[in-house]
């Protein structure tokens, strides 16, 4: 029975016992269950015959304790497991109704509320910048009118040069993000050093051309160091403090709440 390799895990069209060890029975179900597909016969004979050895030893040496150990002995160890059966349910549990409770928490009302009671707490490390860009092949037809657009960048036009895409050799037209100057500048590669510190000084449009392509810029908006964080920039943070002060809240009272729970509806009495 233990030589069946690649036809025990491959035959499965009904559950097939495999091995025994003393009163305990390993099917082929649990064999499928635990391992991936084998990547040749000889790889399955080995691992399959591994599996079951060590699932027989492990029954083996478990029916050997019950015969061998003291009732004082075993009495302790059932406790030892009842105790830490309970704590991985109840661990279980506590973090099903801390994650319901958090995504009812971390609503985009109380993020708000939260920025706005502690916001000045919030300071810049770094300057931040909302942009725009788009290079166009200088032999595109339809440049003078995507240029003409993208200064303008009214809905209709933002939705005009998207449908162009494909005629763009790169693009970001996100100009509502903030995002850092190390971003900026990994993405604006095309530009020299000097081109980058021009363009990132202050709001402005800012157009340059070279061999292969014509760069349309815009810098929407810039807030330097010691500004206020915007609440777009810093919504990943405050989630992550919200959830994390409310999590210590949370474990503080749950057990007790538990515990309240079952006296008010008389499933916990003492007597």
């Amino acid at each position: 029975m233990i030589g069946m390799g690649c036809e025990v895990i491959q035959s499965s069209s009904q559950d097939r016992l495999i091995a025994r060890a003393e009163n305990h029975y390993l099917y082929l179900s649990d064999i499928e269950a635990y391992f991936e597909p084998f990547n040749s016969e000889e790889d399955s004979l080995i691992k399959v015959r591994s599996y079951i050895n060590d699932w027989a030893r492990q029954k083996l040496m478990y029916e050997k304790s019950l015969i061998n150990l003291s009732s004082e002995k075993i009495s302790e160890l059932n406790e030892m497991v009842s105790d830490y059966e309970n704590m991985l349910f109840s661990n279980a549990y506590r973090e099903f109704v801390l994650k319901s409770t958090m995504d009812s928490v971390l609503k985009i009302d109380y993020i708000q509320d939260f920025y706005e009671a502690n916001k000045l707490n919030f300071r810049l490390k770094e300057a931040v910048y909302k942009v725009r860009y788009i290079s166009i092949p200088l032999n595109n037809v339809d440049s003078r009118e995507i240029t003409k657009r993208f200064k303008r960048f009214q809905d209709q036009d933002m939705m005009f040069i998207d449908s162009l895409s494909f005629q763009l050799s790169n693009y970001f037209l996100s100009d509502s993000i903030w995002i850092n100057e190390n971003q900026i500048r990994d993405q604006l590669y095309f530009l020299t050093e000097r081109q980058q510190d021009r363009f990132l000084k202050s709001p402005n449009y800012y157009e340059v051309k070279d061999s292969l392509a014509l760069y349309l810029l815009q810098l929407v908006d810039r807030l330097d160091r010691g500004n206020v964080v915007p609440l777009s920039y810093t919504k990943k943070t405050i989630e992550n403090i919200v959830f994390n002060k409310r999590k210590i809240e949370f474990l503080k009272s749950f057990d007790n709440d538990i515990l309240q729970d079952a006296i008010k509806t008389k499933k916990f009495e003492t007597y």
